[in-house]
């Protein structure tokens, strides 16, 4: 009898409040200038120490105003990589 099916169902590993900050570039499309977010980074990076922060893709964090923001942040665990995803903008934590 063959096993059951597994869940392929993204699974949260962890959850974090941390401070997102946006990169963008300006370009040129018909003729004006638009602002284009490239990514996200937020302190602390991965473990082989060459790089000090952790990058966020654009698709995975909701529009806010300005260049900086708080949100809670999940770790999805996925194949064939884990990435960072913001779940809603949340307000500075007290330190």
């Amino acid at each position: 009898m063959p096993p059951p099916p597994t869940s392929s169902k993204p699974r949260i590993h962890r959850q974090a409040i941390e401070k997102l900050s946006r990169f963008a570039c300006v370009d040129v499309v018909d003729g004006r200038q638009v602002e284009r977010t490239l990514y996200f980074t937020f302190p602390g990076g991965a473990r082989n120490r060459r790089c000090n922060v952790t990058f966020v893709d654009p698709e995975n964090v909701p529009p806010f105003e300005g260049d900086q923001a708080w949100f809670l942040m999940e770790l999805v665990v996925t194949k064939p990589w884990s990435y960072w995803r913001a779940v809603r903008q949340v307000g500075q934590p007290d330190a």
